[in-house]
């Protein structure tokens, strides 16, 4: 493998910034660690395109669980947030319904409040529905964004590597010729100087 093949150090030594509505930290850097390993390996192998379609298949699998991993945290939280809101709907009505049993002027004053309380309830259970649709949306973006440079990255050492194989096998071949030639030459002078013996 050529110098220009070796994969740089900012890839291999990768931070992200801590963020409050982001991924895990753990899962990040267990990830990092996984794409270290890869890379390892892929600069171990005396195969570069086994190497670098293994890659590829991992790289693959890796955005497959991140995806997997995406679309499940993104369900979690609209099931939350959905959960979350019948629950303040249930309580609201309950309140409500204690209220009606025990005087009718008031329970028309508590159900006013508790349906205000419900309207609220249903508002804050939207907006947290929608927020946790736009997390799960950018996350899936962001997750899909930094597969697609992955992939890309190892589709240009791919090609690099094509190319640096090429110049050694031309190499080779040249060096092959050379011999040919040389071992051509000294067979012809060996005979030219047989023929002169007396």
């Amino acid at each position: 493998m050529s110098e220009h093949g070796r994969v740089p150090a900012a890839i291999r030594n990768v931070a992200f910034p801590i963020a409050r509505r982001g991924y895990e930290r753990r899962a990040v850097d267990a990830y990092v660690t996984r794409i270290n390993r890869l890379i390892a390996e892929l600069e171990a192998t005396h195969s570069p395109r086994d190497a670098v379609a293994h890659a590829l298949e991992r790289t693959e699998e890796e955005r497959s669980a991140i995806l997997t991993e995406a679309h499940e945290r993104g369900a979690e939280m609209v099931a939350a947030a959905q959960e979350q809101a019948e629950e303040l709907t249930a309580t609201a009505r309950a309140e409500a319904a204690d209220i009606v049993v025990n005087a009718s002027t008031a329970a028309d004053r508590a159900k006013a409040e508790a349906d205000e309380h419900v309207s609220k309830a249903g508002a804050e259970a939207e907006w947290i529905v929608a927020d946790s649709r736009a997390q799960g949306a950018e996350q899936l973006r962001l997750a899909q964004e930094q597969i697609e440079n992955l992939r890309n990255e190892a589709q240009a050492w791919l090609d690099e590597l094509r190319a640096d194989t090429e110049k050694v096998w031309t190499e080779r071949t040249d060096l092959v010729d050379d011999l040919r030639e040389l071992a051509v030459r000294l067979q012809q002078a060996v005979s030219k100087s047989g023929t002169r013996e007396p």
